[in-house]
């Protein structure tokens, strides 16, 4: 390492290139163990501004905020601006770390003649025992945090960070060999009729029971699918599941089933043929079948839609999951290719627990009506109160624990054709 690496010069520090200051950091580490610290800026949706404003305004953008934070940098810092529109910087001395990132974030955010760029910051310091790699690395989850949060945030890494991104990554590894191994299984939970409590269909929900964490939520394992690309593999190993359960077991032959789309499988232009094609060699037909898609999903992009456009034309039904929870509204979705809604707990009742809100069902309903909407779904039902409240207001079906658990294939689709428990 050269004198003018560890000796700092007075501000402005000259910017590196990236293995310069990896290099500088692997000297810190060998000479001085600790007492310095690592920071990254990574520069809101810069992916976008250069993909909507060009390059030159990007890369100008790019350049002033750089300049910005090297102007109040202190003797021994070392900045390195790295293409991609993240920032890394070295700090020779850690003291008040947290507050010189949030003033860095301040100071260096801002205009140029045609964007806006605003900074994100994740920061480590140096422990005993780190190497130069570590600490980045660490200043990189942090990074992730804060961009998990908002644009501007900062996050100065600690150890229950550690210990969550320990357990992140050990997640993603044993899913991923889960899924190589076909250890993945399918429940099914009912969809009931109020009218007379028949089984009209059953949702298709992917379980993951592992050897040493027992059944893994699927909030947990959904997650992990989409951080780490295993969601479309997983979905369409669910959907032939469901679909070959549905055939073996034909005491169902007349009900649905319903299957959740993530928007990863509806941005794959392959999807809609990849779902006709196992309807076709399960022998199940195309009105049997229906896909579960968030509010998001649905207004994610004219590729998402036009793949649920195909699917709805060869005869498959279309349901918005949770519907409540996101930021839409009847009035926005009754443009959208879909044929039914199901109606999020948090929305029915104004308080937990309850009875479902009269003004909000009657409501619902009624402008289901105007959109063209005709399986309307109430979720999350726990009681034979609240059957029999949504029964009263013309809700025509519901599903949740009190109607019938997820249950395995040689169970759920085995029942007769009323549920476990009456709704009456």
């Amino acid at each position: 390492m050269t004198a003018d690496l560890t000796t700092r010069v007075p501000i402005p520090p000259t910017t590196v290139e990236s293995t310069t200051l990896c290099n500088h950091l692997a000297t810190l580490a060998r000479e001085r163990g600790t007492g310095y610290a690592v920071a990254r800026f990574a520069i809101y949706d810069y992916r976008e501004i250069r993909t909507t404003l060009g390059s030159s305004a990007a890369t100008e953008l790019l350049e002033r905020i750089g300049s910005r934070i090297r102007s109040r940098l202190e003797p021994g810092d070392l900045l390195s601006v790295l293409p991609d529109g993240n920032m890394l910087l070295a700090l020779d001395n850690p003291d008040g770390l947290e507050k010189r990132m949030h003033e860095l974030v301040a100071q260096g955010s801002g205009w140029t003649p045609t964007v806006y760029g605003q900074l994100s910051a994740g920061a480590a310091v140096a422990r005993p025992g780190d190497d130069g790699e570590t600490v980045l690395s660490r200043a990189s989850l942090a990074l992730e945090d804060a961009g998990r949060r908002a644009p501007g945030a900062v996050t100065v890494c600690g150890s229950p960070m550690d210990a969550d991104a320990l357990q992140r990554v050990s997640l993603d590894i044993d899913l991923r060999r889960a899924v190589e191994a076909d250890r993945l299984t399918v429940h099914y939970q009912p969809v009931v009729a109020l009218d007379g409590g028949r089984i009209v269909g059953h949702e298709a929900l992917a379980r993951w029971p592992d050897q040493e964490r027992g059944w893994v939520s699927p909030d947990a394992f959904i997650a992990a699918a989409e951080r780490n690309g295993l969601i479309s593999d997983i979905g369409l190993r669910v959907l032939r599941r469901a679909l070959r359960d549905k055939r073996r077991y034909g005491s169902y032959r007349n009900t649905w089933l319903s299957v959740n789309v993530s928007v990863v499988q509806l941005e794959d232009e392959a999807f809609a043929g990849q779902v006709l094609r196992a309807l076709d060699e399960e022998g199940i037909p195309a009105d049997e079948l229906r896909i579960e898609v968030t509010e998001s999903a649905l207004l994610a992009s004219a590729r998402s839609r036009a793949q649920l456009i195909e699917l709805r034309r060869a005869g498959i039904r279309i349901l918005v999951d949770d519907f409540g929870t996101g930021f839409s509204s009847l009035a926005s979705v009754r443009r959208l290719p879909i044929d039914g809604i199901k109606i999020s707990r948090e929305l029915l009742h104004d308080e937990e627990p309850g009875l479902p809100d009269p003004t909000v069902v009657r409501a619902v309903r009624l402008l289901a009506a105007g959109a063209g909407v005709t399986d309307i779904i109430a979720e999350g039902v726990e009681s034979a109160l609240e059957v029999r409240t949504l029964a009263a207001l013309g809700m025509p079906y519901a599903q949740g624990f009190h109607l019938g658990r997820p249950a395995p294939a040689s169970r759920a689709l085995r029942w007769p054709g009323t549920p476990l428990v009456s709704p009456n």
